[in-house]
């Protein structure tokens, strides 16, 4: 039976005439690696406003870890800005959210977690971070509870692509080790798209696909285009990688098909290869139309 750690029913949010959240009815099981997507204004943030509380709903329910038993360390949250103290290092940071969490300060477990997110301990002021730094340490505060669901909001903004892959890393290595659930936001699908497990696509404050990885990188939204000197030989030949369309000596192949295996085939059975090219969206194009983002 499986274990649903999220759910929310008809949740909506209105601000004045603007409909934030929009009758959004979506549940999340445990284990999940979950990428909520949209553009900016899409209703990523106020969807984890309030699902973390600091926002009450218009109208709708929602209920997190509702068949386990909630501590305040179940569930943590990076939502919009940090909340970090400027005066002090990163332990002490890190000590500070034990005494608020009321758990014990290990300071073993503490110096683990600042070697997780790549932020060596130093006596340096978080006053004194990059951008990048601070958000290294905004991350590794919500793990201190060791909760079961971590809620982030766009977490690697101000990270460059190292910070990037290593925070991709770091929340892999925890979901797969303390079973951890995560929902992320991000405008940006290729990065969800190397290690989310499953999708919620948001535009205008409405839920408007749900997909998940694999059915994701089945899209065919790649085409390799292919102008031969004999299409119907060509056609032939063609047809053994999957879905062929043709319109004179133009023929297109659905998918991502490697361009020198075509090649080498064709011309192994007497076809000249007059131009052939990668046409058609990727991923991140696809659903910008898909989230009306595209024109």
């Amino acid at each position: 039976m499986s274990n649903i750690v999220v759910e929310t029913i008809s949740l909506s949010k209105k601000y004045g005439s603007i409909m934030a959240v929009n009758n959004v009815s979506l549940s999340i099981e445990q284990g999940s690696i979950v990428g909520l997507v949209g553009k900016n204004g899409a209703g990523k943030t106020t969807l984890m406003r309030l699902l973390t509380g600091l926002s009450n709903p218009t109208s709708g329910t929602f209920s997190l870890l509702p068949n386990n038993q909630r501590t305040n360390t179940s569930v943590a949250a990076l939502v919009e800005q940090p909340a970090l103290y400027p005066e002090m290092s990163a332990i002490d940071n890190l000590r500070a959210q034990c005494l608020l969490l009321g758990v014990p300060v290990d300071d073993t477990f503490l110096k683990m977690t600042l070697n997780l997110v790549r932020l060596a301990d130093t006596a340096q002021k978080v006053k004194n971070y990059s951008l990048g730094m601070k958000q290294r340490l905004a991350i590794a505060m919500t793990f201190v509870g060791k909760p079961e669901l971590i809620i982030l909001d766009e977490p690697t903004n101000g990270l460059d692509p190292q910070g990037i892959a290593d925070m991709r890393e770091t929340f892999v290595r925890m979901n797969k080790e303390f079973g951890t659930t995560f929902i992320i936001s991000s405008h940006i699908l290729s990065e969800l798209a190397k290690f989310a497990h499953e999708y919620f696509f948001m535009d205008k404050g409405k839920v408007i696909k749900h997909a998940t990885a694999e059915e994701l990188a089945q899209l065919p939204t790649k085409r390799l285009r292919v102008t031969v000197d004999n299409a119907e030989k060509a056609t032939e030949i063609l047809q053994r990688y999957g879905n062929v369309e043709s319109q004179g000596n133009v023929i297109e192949l659905v998918g991502d098909v490697p361009a020198t295996e075509v090649v080498l085939a064709l011309s192994q059975e007497g076809v000249t290869v007059q131009d052939i090219t990668n046409v058609g969206e990727n991923l991140e194009q696809y659903f910008l139309k898909l989230l009306g983002g595209a024109r």
